[in-house]
């Protein structure tokens, strides 16, 4: 359980981000942890901003890489025509 000092950082952390354009997205579940669409250019990068939550110890991370869809088809696309 957080105290209300330390749920009144974390929001405005969660803002920051936001307004720095880490944070894509980032969604409390009602029940119980939370969800989190970050921007990272380097695995190193995602690492320390997963690390560096104060939550971190408390929480199971799961790491889903995601692409702009239209990048992506066109990069296969690429790659299809380049290797057949």
């Amino acid at each position: 359980m957080h105290s209300a000092a330390e749920a009144a950082e974390l929001g405005r952390e969660v803002r920051r981000l936001h307004e720095e354009k880490v944070l894509e997205a980032s969604f409390a579940f009602i029940g119980g942890g939370s969800a989190y669409v970050l921007n990272a250019d380097t695995t190193k990068q995602l690492a320390v901003l997963i690390r560096s939550n104060p939550l971190f110890s408390s929480q199971h991370h799961e790491i889903i890489p995601v692409a702009d869809a239209a990048d992506f088809l066109e990069g296969l696309a690429e790659h299809l025509t380049a290797n057949n």
